[in-house]
């Protein structure tokens, strides 16, 4: 005797089955072979409320979703929506407003180099969708490695301005594996101000060979804004990047603390490094700080790091300026050599802090500091403090 399968009418779902039937279904009724059968569907009517049920399979489809509906898959290890081995420019899932896509795996594969996106961001969706327990994966590490191609996880290009409570992305791994040179983002942030929440997610970038810029995660547009909390971070030429716009981590493993050499914010205070000179600097001469309050010396003082971190935000205060016409720098250096993270003061100024340069540091690598004082200083107490996250 077979197996008998009966089918329950359930108000606002579409069913999607392997076995189903696009040209008999209905919403609420008999199930749907494809996605897109169950969209076009609500598309026809502008319905509004309705849950994309998917049972187990996979499903060769591009998805674009319709505004004020969802996406259920029963599980992402057994629901698979995919566009393999393209031949051009692909967004394998177009996010609609006040959409939700949750429990299934994206997978968009190439050999080719075109701009592959696994799941887009338009409009204001990054307010108003939400991807949920989703896993996004997006390859074309057999493509030449002296080809150019963008490849994109998630990009997020809209102009919407969420509140921090509200996450476009959560619980959900983002792949990418790529070759060759162009852009490529496990997430990437840019074209218009908005605001991006990612939390509790996975990102991995992995390089196949070639010589493109491989980076976790990056914002790359003025007044836009990156937010990822509890989640971590992998990159290739970077972790993450505040190349444009204002980055913003909190509870996160940044993997190989690399900030691709920029700034960025925290949400907690993070770990400090202090040092202080009490009394005056000498004029005209290089010094170097002990750490704690002492006054500055001659020999490099070196303070060993324990384990793999990045140094940001340098900030110095002092009593008294280095007076007119007159400026003092202090770097800091790694293992005896200068890194690009310095500040200064000039004439009355009394405080600076830079907060636009990032240093990485690997376990048992040393740090130091070192200030180059003016012939006509009058730079007088001074204090120190470095960001360690």
């Amino acid at each position: 005797m077979g197996i008998l399968e009966m089918i329950i009418s359930r108000a606002n779902t579409a069913l999607v089955m392997k076995t189903g039937n696009d040209s008999e279904a209905a919403i609420g009724g008999s199930p749907f072979k494809t996605i897109n059968g169950a969209i076009t569907a609500i598309n026809a009517t502008g319905a509004t409320g309705i849950t994309i049920f998917v049972l187990p399979g996979i499903y060769d489809e591009k998805i674009i979703m319709p505004a004020g509906n969802s996406l259920r898959g029963i599980s992402s290890l057994t629901v698979t929506i995919r566009q393999q081995n393209v031949g051009v420019n692909t967004t394998l899932l177009t996010m609609g407003e006040n959409t939700r896509v949750e429990d299934i795996t994206l997978l968009l594969t190439s050999s080719n180099h075109v701009t592959l996106i696994g799941a887009a961001f338009p409009g204001t969706t990054s307010q108003t969708a939400k991807i949920r327990t989703t896993n996004i994966k997006v390859d074309n590490s057999t493509a030449s490695t002296t080809g150019i191609s963008n490849v994109y996880g998630i990009h997020s290009f809209g102009t919407g301005n969420t509140s921090d409570s509200v996450d476009a992305v959560r619980s959900s791994e983002i792949t990418v594996n790529s070759a060759g040179l162009g852009i490529k983002r496990a997430l990437m942030v840019n074209t218009n101000t908005h605001r991006f929440n990612c939390r509790d997610s996975n990102l991995l970038i992995t390089n196949a060979g070639g010589a493109g810029s491989y980076i976790g995660a990056e914002v790359n547009q003025v007044g836009a804004q990156l937010f990822i909390r509890a989640s971590t971070v992998q990159g290739v030429t970077a972790d993450v990047s505040q190349t444009a716009g204002i980055l913003s981590i909190g509870t996160t493993n940044l993997y190989n603390s690399h900030a691709n050499n920029l700034g960025f914010s925290t949400v907690l205070q993070p770990s400090t490094i202090i040092w202080g000179d009490p009394g005056s600097l000498p004029k005209g001469t290089v010094r170097f700080y002990r750490p704690g309050s002492a006054s500055v010396s001659n020999t490099e003082i070196f303070i060993r790091l324990s384990q793999k971190c990045l140094l940001k935000a340098l900030d110095v205060r002092a009593v008294i300026g280095p007076g007119t016409s007159n400026t003092d720098t202090w770097t800091i250096r790694k293992n005896g050599v200068d890194t690009a993270l310095t500040v200064s003061l000039t004439g009355s100024q009394t405080s600076s802090i830079n907060n636009n340069v990032s240093v990485s540091f690997q376990a048992g690598d040393n740090l130091s500091l070192k200030v180059t004082t003016s012939s006509g200083t009058a730079v007088s107490d001074t204090v120190l403090q470095v960001d360690v996250f």
